[in-house]
């Protein structure tokens, strides 16, 4: 399902947005174009997040975006309701994450973006903000989301028990297909799974899922590597060339984490 309303697109990132999309794109009107202030919002990020914020913001962006569902009738996405949302298990430790936000929009007051980058803007150029500054690629992100004013409903992030094949229909109800699952379960390289270096956006995640390293009964804390849900990826039929792929070539998965990512925060938002 495509983001409601209008969708905007500026010029310089026009192709990594259509690529996101798809044809739906195409078709969406660009008569509000923000992103050059959109890109002016990094330097406050920069201000306050250092690398070792990396992986929160990051996290916070999922978790805002994830709330979207297509057979809850199209509503929660990428909207800064996950404000309100913070006291959820699931969110468990993501307060300071946003306080990083809180702060990062408080720069923007007396410049050009103040009244027009939305909490959800920040957001989601935070988590662009945080593959950044952690080694992976620039990601320029399209402003102008509405706030949303109360919580998203509940229960819709994926849980680290499911299946492959559960994983695959949660996000099908968000919109993203199989690729998009891993491309963004990637995102996983940054924290403290023991995907390689915490801090380091790399493709050391696909490597480690090839290894099994919790699969091994002589290798000494491979079962506290990665969750339930990374561990059932490879034995997918589905998922695993794609993970060979990136494993092999990183420069892969750096390519295509640009788009799906930029479809991930632009899941069901109404645009200004």
């Amino acid at each position: 399902m495509l983001p409601k309303g209008s969708i905007p697109v500026a010029q310089q990132t026009a192709t990594d947005f259509q690529a996101a999309l798809g044809k739906q794109a195409l078709s969406c009107s660009t008569k509000v174009m923000l992103l050059p202030i959109g890109d002016s919002c990094y330097s406050p990020l920069a201000a306050v997040a250092e690398k070792g914020k990396g992986p929160v913001l990051l996290r916070l962006a999922f978790h805002d975006a994830a709330t979207f569902s297509k057979s809850g009738g199209g509503d929660g996405g990428a909207n800064a309701s996950i404000r309100f949302e913070l006291d959820r298990p699931e969110n468990a430790g993501l307060k300071r994450g946003w306080r990083v936000i809180e702060a990062a929009m408080a720069c923007l007051k007396g410049t050009p973006a103040e009244g027009l980058v939305s909490f959800a803007d920040m957001i989601a150029l935070g988590g662009a903000h945080a593959v950044k500054i952690c080694g992976g690629p620039s990601i320029s992100v399209p402003v102008g989301r509405k706030d949303a004013a109360s919580a998203d409903p509940g229960g819709r992030l994926p849980a680290e028990s499911l299946s492959a094949t559960d994983l695959k229909a949660v996000f099908a109800d968000k919109g993203l297909d199989t690729r998009d699952l891993v491309v963004l379960s990637g995102a996983h390289t940054l924290g403290g799974k023991g995907f390689g270096e915490p801090l380091t956006f790399d493709a050391a995640y696909y490597k480690t899922l090839l290894q099994k390293p919790w699969a091994d009964p002589k290798a000494e804390m491979g079962s506290m590597i990665g969750l339930p849900s990374d561990h059932v990826l490879p034995e997918d039929d589905e998922c695993l060339p794609i993970i060979q792929a990136f494993a092999a070539t990183p420069d892969d998965f750096y390519r295509e984490f640009v788009p799906a990512y930029i479809k991930l925060t632009c899941l069901g938002t109404d645009w200004k």
